[in-house]
């Protein structure tokens, strides 16, 4: 009779929180930040940076991209891997295009030679501002 309470009792306590799940899933928004406060704290979570493309460099062996983005406080790395700039591409956005543009993107935080850089999620994390 007890371990049918506790059934009972863990079953509507998931129902409830899947519920409240997905009803707040749409209010979740990820953190928009400036380049100076990456830190490794933030380290695999996802981000927003607004800045200004100063440099676009390709990787010799690979179609991966790495953006440096200035925001007024400090300079990053953005890294595009090849599947991403295949999907921009299929978008009519060209990698090369976004240089002295300012862009705003999401990205998940991660550290390279001890410098915080970003890596792109996909072709929808990446906005043309102006």
């Amino acid at each position: 009779m007890e371990d049918q309470k506790i059934f009972q009792i863990s079953h509507i306590t998931a129902v409830f929180g899947l519920g409240g799940m997905m009803l707040f899933a749409g209010k979740i928004t990820v953190q928009e930040i400036k380049i100076k406060d990456l830190s490794r704290n933030m380290l695999e979570q996802e981000v927003s940076i607004e800045g200004v493309v100063v440099e676009i460099d390709k990787s010799s062996r690979s179609n991966t991209y790495f953006i440096s983005l200035v925001d007024g406080t400090g300079r990053t790395n953005v890294v595009i891997f090849g599947s991403v700039v295949s999907d921009l591409e299929k978008e009519s956005l060209i990698i090369q295009s976004l240089i002295n543009r300012r862009i705003k993107i999401t990205g998940t935080v991660t550290e390279y030679n001890g410098r915080m850089e970003l890596i792109l999620k996909d072709s929808k994390s990446i906005k043309i501002v102006a």
